[in-house]
């Protein structure tokens, strides 16, 4: 074996290199050890404890019997490449996640889907303008989500919780060793709602995709037991299994409009409903009273302009001298026309504010509007013209420009159930009852009354309803749109028992016709099984044999 001579260049680029090498592990070894030592002891130390953020659950919204209506929920998962792969869902506050990475997605689940929706609202993912508004007074970050629409947004600070924190140790791949400590996060009170789950998904599902409302509350506190809107939407679409081609669809279906909230966001001309204003008003200002007579005429000429009454434009018929009972009975307009042209725009305005119309009922949802009573300054203003006595009889009948939300007419509805006391509409179970006496005199109530009742008994407009055991008082109301169709939109109104309400219900029909024919049917569906009347016959369109509204 040849040896290399120490003198040859091989034998010193040999040295050298070992030479070399030695000096830079030396240099390496010093600068890891000595002086960048405690960087790494302490780096070492901190990647072993790791704190972990434990979101807080929302607070469970549940119906006025207990029924769940919205939960936070877990789901764990796994990731594969970018997917997540998940394990389980289960009830947030029910697992203390020992033992267990905190890979988990938070949502929101609601169970009753469409019947609920605009009630419950959804939940979403926080953007930059909701971290700056801090509207909480707590600081948001990505992992929040805040309400989006119904109680959800108009309650969000109420509903949310505060976050917890973990303390666990991991190895060096970083992998869960064990938890050393927490501080658990703290889950709010549940939320009670006035809303009856039960009533609403029945109603819900006997609208069948109409485009209608339904509100039943309680006169006497103002509750509101079902506030149903159809079409609606399924808040798990935005929060518990997102689907972004089911939100484009929501979004862009301008003919059904599911997103929006009838209830309250849906602005319409009351019809005929609005009439018991009319009637309060001339009674209350002394104008009319229960044995004051104005003759049906069929027609009313103001200039070149003619206003007829729905019973002459259908038949040629009239009512012959009308009082204010057969007047309410029989939706008769000439008698309206005419007590309308007697009051003035004021008196009919000042009893319109009395009863809520213009303005929101405050109930804790969000999207209310407060719609328009018009006025010579509205008209001024809006319209650039002055103020005609057409649009007093216009207003008179609840036509024109008067728009109204539908809760507003349940509101008014309440108003006269409860002999002239006005209570604050609320979907909350525990909240405060306030109410207000508008100061209608007793003599005056009872006359109202008493004409929502004939309206319902053989010879009234609702003849749908003629057939019930319980004492039902009620108003039609059949509303022209207004947008030079011939569509109408199809009303009715009404309380029961008569003498001791226990509930009034509100019916409106989008476009849907004549409020006896559609409207009617609706409500007496839903009192046959609130009364329990099994054997009551509800009258459809085919069983027609009196003149309707």
């Amino acid at each position: 074996m040849n040896q290399i001579d120490d003198s040859s260049w091989k034998y010193w680029l040999m040295k050298f290199s070992l030479i070399l090498s030695l000096g830079i592990i030396f240099i390496s070894i010093f600068r890891l050890s000595v002086i960048k030592g405690n960087y790494y002891k302490n780096l070492a130390t901190e990647n072993k404890l790791m704190e972990q953020n434990i979101p807080a659950a929302r607070a469970m919204i549940l119906d006025r019997k207990g029924r769940v209506v919205a939960k936070s929920v877990y789901q764990y998962f796994k990731l594969e490449g970018s997917n997540k792969i998940y394990e389980g869902a289960g009830d947030f506050q029910g697992y203390k996640f020992e033992g267990r990475d905190l890979a988990f997605d938070l949502k929101r689940l609601y169970p009753y889907e469409e019947s609920m929706s605009f009630i419950t609202g959804y939940v979403g993912k926080i953007n930059q303008d909701d971290q700056n508004l801090n509207k909480c007074g707590v600081k948001l970050d990505n992992s929040n989500v805040v309400g989006r629409s119904g109680v959800e947004s108009f309650l969000d600070c109420q509903l949310r919780g505060v976050d917890g924190r973990r303390l666990v140790e991991v190895d060096a791949m970083g992998k869960y060793v064990r938890e050393l400590g927490r501080q658990e996060p703290k889950v709010p009170e549940d939320l009670n709602l006035s809303i009856d789950a039960y009533w609403q998904d029945k109603i819900y599902k006997l609208l069948d995709g109409k485009k209608a409302v339904v509100i039943i509350s309680e006169p006497k506190t103002g509750k509101i037991i079902s506030l149903v809107s159809s079409p609606a939407f399924n808040p798990n679409d935005f929060s518990y299994d997102p689907d972004q081609n089911k939100i484009k669809e929501y979004l862009n279906d301008n003919q059904n409009l599911p997103l929006m909230n009838r209830s309250i966001s849906g602005r319409y001309s009351p019809g005929s409903v609005f009439k018991m204003v009319v009637a309060t008003a001339g009674l209350e200002s002394g104008v009319i009273d229960r044995n004051s007579l104005i003759e049906d005429t069929g027609v009313v000429k103001v200039g070149d302009y003619s206003y007829s009454n729905w019973l002459w434009s259908k038949s040629g018929s009239t009512d012959g001298m009308v009082d204010v009972i057969k007047a309410i009975k029989r939706s008769n307009d000439i008698f309206f026309y005419k007590l309308g042209e007697m009051l003035g725009l004021n008196r009919i305005k000042e009893w319109a504010d009395k009863y809520g119309y213009g303005k929101k009922t405050g109930i804790e949802l969000t999207g209310e509007l407060d719609g328009i009573v018009p006025d010579e300054k509205w008209k001024k203003e809006v319209k650039g013209e002055g103020w005609f006595l057409g649009n007093t009889y216009h207003l008179s009948i609840g036509q024109g420009d008067l728009s109204v939300t539908p809760l507003q007419v349940n509101q008014m509805t309440n108003i006269v159930a409860n002999k002239g006391i006005k209570c604050k509409m609320s979907i909350l179970k525990d909240s405060k009852v306030e109410c207000s006496d508008l100061g209608i005199k007793k003599d005056n109530w009872k006359i109202v009354v008493e004409g929502m009742k004939e309206a319902c008994k053989t010879g009234g407009t609702a003849w749908p309803l003629f057939n019930f055991k319980t004492e039902i008082a009620c108003k039609t109301g059949t509303a022209e749109v207004g947008d030079g169709s011939k569509d109408t939109h199809a009303w009715l109104t009404a309380f029961a028992p008569a003498d001791d309400p226990q509930i009034s219900i509100t019916v409106l029909v989008e476009r849907g016709g004549e409020g006896s024919d559609v409207a009617a049917p609706i409500v007496g569906d839903i009192l046959k099984e609130w009364f329990e009347e099994p054997e009551t016959v509800v009258l459809r369109k085919a069983d027609k044999n009196v003149i309707s509204e």
